[in-house]
This record gives structure tokens, C-alpha cells and sequence, in this order.
């Protein structure tokens, strides 16, 4: 097994564990969950809140200077790391898993989407209080 290929495949398991984490809360809150067949779909879960349906691309956080740090882009994979944004009518909710701290956080997915999502947990250095997305009212 090669370098790309090992890369692949953690990505791959680390992706499929934060969906199953995702799906599961979803379903013990209450909610019937559905899920796209065959992988084609700019989301992984659909929620059935009884009054909608939700897109939900779900996304694995890490920790990073203060902050949930997430990727916001889709990624078309392929032998070149290429990605692109999602388009306004591709997802509705951002579902991220941070395996570190063990949380789940729900960002409406705005548009238009920077590179990176941001969730922040720790005070800035400087106090700055405007534009930040604190991980407490997404979780």
C-alpha cells in the first residue's frame, strides 16, 4: 500500500466516524434520519425535522490555537487534493465532530463559505468580540 493510498483510507475511516457520530445524535434527538444513496450528493445526512428536510454535511473539527477548525470546502478527491466551495442551494447545516473534546456543533452553512469554519473556545489574545463564532452557541 502506497502513501496516497494510507492517506485515503484515514481520511476516509475519519469521515465515516464523524458521520456515524452525527447520524447517531440526530436519531437518539428524535429526528428520522436519511442518508444519499451512492455518494454523489453534495451532503451526507438527510434530517426530517417534521416540518423540513435538512442537508447536513457533516465535518470532523480539530483543535487548533483556541478553535474548532473545520473545512468548509467539498472535496472533490482525486489524485490532486483538488476542492471547491458549495453552492447555496448544495447544503443547509454544517454538523462538526471534534473527536478531541468530544463534541458536536450545528453551523448554518452561510453563504458565501470561507476555506475554513471556525469555532472558537478560548478568549482571543486581544478581547476581540466582533465576528467571532463562539463553539458554545453551535453546540
Amino acid at each position: 500500500m502506497n502513501r496516497e493510498d494510507c492517506l485515503t483510507g484515514l481520511t476516509l475511516y475519519k469521515g465515516n466516524s464523524s458521520e456515524a457520530v452525527a447520524l447517531t445524535a440526530y436519531v437518539q434527538a428524535g429526528f428520522l434520519v436519511s442518508l444519499p444513496f451512492g455518494g454523489g450528493a453534495a451532503y451526507d445526512l438527510i434530517v426530517d425535522t417534521g416540518k423540513r428536510l435538512v442537508r447536513v454535511q457533516v465535518k470532523t473539527g480539530k483543535l487548533q490555537e483556541g478553535c474548532i477548525v473545520y473545512n468548509s470546502r467539498r472535496h472533490r478527491g482525486s489524485k490532486y487534493d483538488t476542492f471547491s466551495r458549495y453552492r447555496d442551494d448544495e447544503v443547509d447545516i454544517f454538523t462538526v465532530w471534534c473527536p478531541e473534546n468530544q463534541q458536536l456543533y450545528a453551523v448554518p452553512a452561510v453563504h458565501p463559505l470561507t476555506v475554513e469554519g471556525r469555532l472558537r473556545l478560548a478568549e482571543t489574545r486581544n478581547f476581540q468580540e466582533k465576528k467571532i463564532k463562539w463553539a458554545r452557541e453551535f453546540s
